[in-house]
């Protein structure tokens, strides 16, 4: 029974030694770089897309600005003014 169990024992080791091993190697290989692009080019592209919104967000500020001053100009509701909601309750 002991030789049968020490049989079982060496063969289940050189199993895992050898799927070691052979883990071992195979992590030591390199991938290839992949063919991402260059990351001056992704800088670049989120500068552009950064400049977009700085221009949306001026045109955005240019309108409430304008209409802001049309109202004023018109003697309608100042801005800050609410009206004034009924409470239904």
């Amino acid at each position: 029974m002991t030789f049968m169990a020490l049989m079982m024992l060496l063969t289940v080791l050189g199993v895992v030694f050898g799927a070691g091993l052979v883990g071992y190697f195979l992590g030591r290989r390199r991938l290839p770089p992949s063919s991402a692009p260059p990351q001056g080019h992704l800088f670049s592209e989120q500068a552009e897309r950064i400049e977009l919104l700085e221009t949306e967000l001026q045109r955005v500020k240019d309108q409430a600005d304008f209409t802001e001053r049309l109202l004023t100009e018109r003697g309608g509701a100042q801005p800050g003014d609410t009206p004034e909601v009924d409470d239904p309750g």
